[in-house]
């Protein structure tokens, strides 16, 4: 495993800087460059093969992500995905463009062999992307209603497994922090398939109580700040397991329960999503799904590349498994 210090020896700032932007120590006093380079040479060094050598008169892809820059920072579930894109098209010759939906246009879409846009996008932004009529994949959601090749991670199954792990382990009082995103144009919520299964398999079982159900934007402040709601409401009650919607937001739950000086995992078992590299430099590592982006991405350059073959062939949707990384943070 790559260590604090492979990532500070690589961005080129101390051990404990490292330890501390990876906790989102918001009381670390550095600038954003340095913190964008720790973060992304923590992810980077995940995927050590990559190999940006493209070869003259190889593809061009574009990227379109949809989240800014700074959402990235304190999300980097998509940034993730990113890498796995670029990791497959290295290895392919190919090279990639990082474009914004705002940022996009005719003259920056000319060059480009295709493009996969990766997050969650409106009817207004699908309709804008394929008005560019080139071949298009997109990562994160189904799309399949718009006539679009879609790739999106299998998220309903842990959510299951999660909480009959608890159950074996004697938790009934089951709780969730879970994020909530919303449509760039517009503005319309989105749905999040974890937490539509989480209520509905916990009613099935009799043991769902709304009351310990937390949302609000993903991010580790946000984590924080819900939990320390949660505490608040709840005291005693306070559920033994909880799932959280990512492992940033997980930073911020268990700075709020230590800060409480509740016990992790002996009081409250935690259990996250995504499994980017701050997972495993927490303290304690996060238990979490871990999801296989490398996979997303290798997938998203085959679809992309047989919608350039057969530009007429039908839309695909592949949906990728998940597994648990299991470390410190739960029974």
């Amino acid at each position: 495993m790559t260590t604090i210090k492979d990532v500070a020896n690589e961005a080129g700032v101390s051990i404990s800087t490292v330890s501390r932007i990876l906790n989102f120590d918001d009381t670390l006093s550095v600038g954003e460059d340095t913190r964008r380079r720790v973060l992304e040479v923590a992810e980077k060094l995940q995927y050590k093969k990559r190999n940006r050598h493209v070869p003259k008169g190889g593809k061009k892809i574009g990227i379109i992500q949809w989240h800014s820059d700074k959402e990235e920072l304190t999300d980097l579930y998509y940034l993730q995905i990113q890498y796995g894109i670029e990791s497959k098209a290295a290895s392919l010759g190919a090279g990639v463009e990082k474009l914004t939906f705002d940022s996009i246009d005719k003259s920056r879409v000319k060059g480009l062999s295709g493009m996969i846009a990766v997050g969650k996008f409106d009817k207004t932004e699908v309709m804008s992307l394929k008005s560019y009529d080139i071949p298009l994949v997109f990562i994160g959601e189904n799309y399949l209603a718009y006539d679009c090749d879609s790739i999106r991670s299998d998220f309903e199954s842990p959510v299951r497994k999660i909480i009959d792990r608890f159950i074996e382990y004697g938790i009934k009082d089951i709780g969730m922090i879970a994020g909530k995103e919303t449509a760039v144009t517009e503005k319309q919520g989105v749905r999040d398939p974890r937490v539509s299964t989480f209520d509905s398999y916990l009613s099935e079982k009799g043991l769902f109580n709304d009351a310990f159900v937390f949302q609000g934007p993903f991010g580790p402040d946000s984590g924080f700040e819900l939990m320390n709601t949660a505490i608040k409401q709840l005291g005693d009650k306070l559920p033994h397991g909880f799932l959280i919607g990512s492992d940033s937001m997980a930073v911020g739950v268990l700075r709020a329960l230590q800060q409480q000086n509740i016990s992790v995992p002996d009081r409250v078992s935690l259990i996250s999503f995504n499994d980017v590299a701050i997972a495993k430099y927490t303290s304690p590592a996060l238990t979490t799904v871990h999801v296989h982006t490398e996979l997303m991405g290798k997938r998203a350059i085959e679809m992309l590349t047989d919608r350039i073959k057969e530009p007429k062939k039908v839309p695909e949707l592949t949906v990728i498994a998940t597994e648990l990384m299991e470390r410190e943070s739960s029974l």
